[in-house]
């Protein structure tokens, strides 16, 4: 179990896919730093605090990528975060069907052991991918803005007594972003595990790969549609928008890991791939 483990992470980190779903993060994460951090920067230092109390300056918490729901970068990064989790490793049970790998592996390892490599892998990889991004955005914002406490009275997003660990917020928000940033690893492996339990349904890798997304567009659309965008994993990913209905993130967390690790593994050792 070990040796195959281990091979299985080594190629869920060094691909292509996880090449590419880092680039596309990172990218997101430097256009944001510059059309959102370095206008911030600059007002902070135009500003004569010192002179107008009452204001007060754009920090880490409340700016960086995660941290504030009303930038378009932020929507955009959370509505395609599926696609980048899905990239590095989300789809290699289907190659490794499809190019004949699969029936070579089965011959010197257990099914079982497989599959549960493959998916530890596809979470580790999907998490990497998700969370890679958002660590380089925030240590953009580290170096150009103050790491001062949030605002109470003007706060510069919408944390507020209706969020889950807002007291962590307002108390010690390195710690409330570090909550975030393992709950968005968790969600970013619970999506490349998706795309895995999907890989019975489509004789396309494309579909495979989609799957994910399609159902957050879905799971969104009906949270507006309902007008309840707290149920939305879209916004209560996002740090700066939080968890506002926390049974449904459990739950859907849950839902997600759970449904994956079962349909993948159970199917998985009844696929005939021979």
């Amino acid at each position: 179990m070990k040796q195959i483990l281990k091979a299985e992470l080594s190629r869920a980190i060094r691909n292509k896919g996880m090449l590419l779903a880092l680039m596309i993060g990172i990218g997101i994460a430097l256009v944001h730093a510059v059309h959102v951090m370095l206008p911030a920067y600059h007002v902070n230092l135009a500003i004569d605090f010192e002179r107008y109390p009452i204001l007060y300056p754009a920090i880490v918490a409340d700016t960086w990528l995660a941290g504030n729901e009303f930038a378009l970068e932020s929507f955009l990064y959370f509505l395609v975060l599926p696609l980048v989790a899905v990239l590095p490793f989300g789809t290699s049970y289907f190659s490794d069907k499809e190019n004949g790998f699969l029936k070579s592996l089965y011959m010197r390892v257990s099914r079982k052991d497989y599959l549960l490599a493959k998916y530890t892998a596809a979470f580790v990889s999907g998490g990497i991918a998700s969370v890679v991004p958002l660590i380089v955005n925030l240590l953009c914002a580290l170096t150009l803005l103050p790491n001062l406490r949030p605002e109470i009275v003007m706060p510069h997003n919408i944390i507020s007594a209706a969020n889950l660990f807002y007291k962590i917020y307002y108390a010690t928000p390195m710690l409330y972003i570090f909550i975030f940033l393992c709950i968005d690893f968790m969600a970013g492996g619970i999506f490349a595990c998706i795309a895995l339990a999907c890989s019975y349904l489509s004789d396309y890798k494309i579909i495979i790969a989609i799957c994910p997304f399609f159902i957050q567009l879905i799971l969104h659309v009906g949270s507006s549609m309902l007008m309840k965008l707290d149920y939305s994993s879209v916004y209560f990913l996002e740090a700066g928008y939080g968890i506002r209905a926390p049974l449904v993130a459990i739950l859907c967390m849950i839902l997600g890991l759970g449904l994956s690790f079962a349909v993948f593994v159970k199917k998985g050792e009844k696929e005939d791939v021979f």
